[in-house]
């Protein structure tokens, strides 16, 4: 009698019965996932200008996405009679009242936060006999000045902070003749650091902190670059292979650094090298590192308009530097309206967002500019 073939069971476990097995199905070809597409831009936020003949923005500093800090100055923009601080508390920007040192010119150029309640900005003031420095701090509740004597007076144009350990840096001495200038905070006084000794005049214009054994201050002596590092015992030269003046520096992942002046360098961990320069004919101010591959730089490059500069932000992706685009602004190509803009500096968060603050003129005044840039995949 035949026998129907049957799948037989054993100890719980399917057994095909030879000759009955179920036919393979043909492997497919899976579709490759496209690569997200990132194009990086910058927008304009609503900033506050309380003067009516002139408002700018010199520095910036970011705490977290909510507590961001500006200062500048208000006033003739050559020489402004009053501080002017900003704060970005997540929605809007408005000004935080600062005190004055000088009766005739205050202005801040920097600025660093070490805590949201230990917020420290430099820059300068005067009463009619020459500049002095200014350095004043925020506690938590207010704006106060933090004493300082230098003896011939000074400028200060950067300050860093790593919790306790504050460093600020500018130069001493009257203009043509002035001496590169580090003064240390050591929690109740400033004291000038020594410093390697620089024939003819010497600046810095800024400072940045890794940790309290790790700093960086760049500027010029005379027509050259300058460049310094702290290794928590001493302030080192360290050679680099440019002309001009420094005047910002951005320490970045894996002991890197970036810094800006004539062109962009790069620091590898052993040396300084070009890797770029400034895009359309313009200058760079400010850098801002987010990581090794997402750093962005911010200037200004001729405008349209003869004489007039428009804001210039670029981008390094990991593998080369790009404009960035941006909105038309007094200045810009296309806006129809005369003038000029200008970015002083750049800061940035960990979510990827990049602050940059500056100013633009007008026919009527000069106002401040405030710049939000980030990077959108789809």
């Amino acid at each position: 009698m035949a026998a129907a073939a049957t799948a037989v069971v054993l100890f719980g476990i399917d057994a095909a019965v030879p000759g009955d097995e179920e036919p393979r199905a043909t492997p497919t070809a899976t579709a490759a996932t496209p690569s997200p597409v990132c194009e990086p831009a910058w927008e304009v936020a609503t900033s506050v200008d309380p003067d009516q003949e002139g408002n700018q923005l010199l520095a910036v500093t970011a705490v977290a996405a909510d507590d961001v800090w500006a200062v500048g100055g208000f006033g003739p923009p050559d020489a402004p009679s009053s501080t002017l601080v900003e704060r970005w508390n997540g929605t809007i920007w408005f000004v935080v009242a600062s005190p004055n040192d000088g009766t005739t010119v205050n202005v801040l150029n920097a600025v660093a936060a070490a805590a949201p309640d230990n917020v420290w900005a430099v820059g300068r003031s005067s009463s009619g006999a020459g500049d002095r420095p200014l350095i004043e701090h925020w506690d938590g509740e207010g704006w106060s000045v933090s004493p300082v004597a230098v003896p011939g007076g000074g400028i200060l144009h950067g300050v860093a902070a790593v919790g306790r350990n504050v460093w600020a840096v500018g130069s001493s001495g009257i203009p043509g003749s002035e001496q590169a200038l580090i003064l240390r905070w050591d929690g109740v006084t400033w004291t000038p650091e020594a410093i390697p000794a620089f024939p003819g005049p010497s600046a810095l214009l800024a400072v940045r902190a890794v940790g309290p054994k790790d700093v960086w201050a760049i500027g010029s002596r005379g027509n050259r670059s300058l460049v310094l590092r702290f290794n928590g015992t001493r302030w080192r030269t360290v050679p680099i292979p440019a002309r001009g003046p420094l005047v910002a520096i951005e320490p970045g992942a894996g002991g890197q650094a970036w810094a800006v002046g004539s062109a962009i360098y790069q620091w590898d961990g052993t040396t300084w090298a070009p890797v770029g320069g400034a895009r359309r004919g313009g200058e760079l101010r400010g850098i801002a590192a987010i990581s090794t591959e997402d750093v962005w730089a911010v200037g200004s490059s001729p405008g349209s308009e003869e004489g007039a500069t428009r804001a210039l932000v670029q981008r390094f992706d990991g593998k080369a530097w790009a404009i960035v685009p941006g909105p038309g602004g007094p200045g810009s190509e296309g806006s129809g309206v005369p003038g000029s803009e200008a970015l002083t500096a750049a800061a940035a968060l960990p979510d990827g967002t990049m602050w940059a603050v500056g100013y633009r003129d007008t026919a009527r005044r000069r106002a401040t500019l405030v710049v939000r840039g980030s990077v959108t995949c789809t």
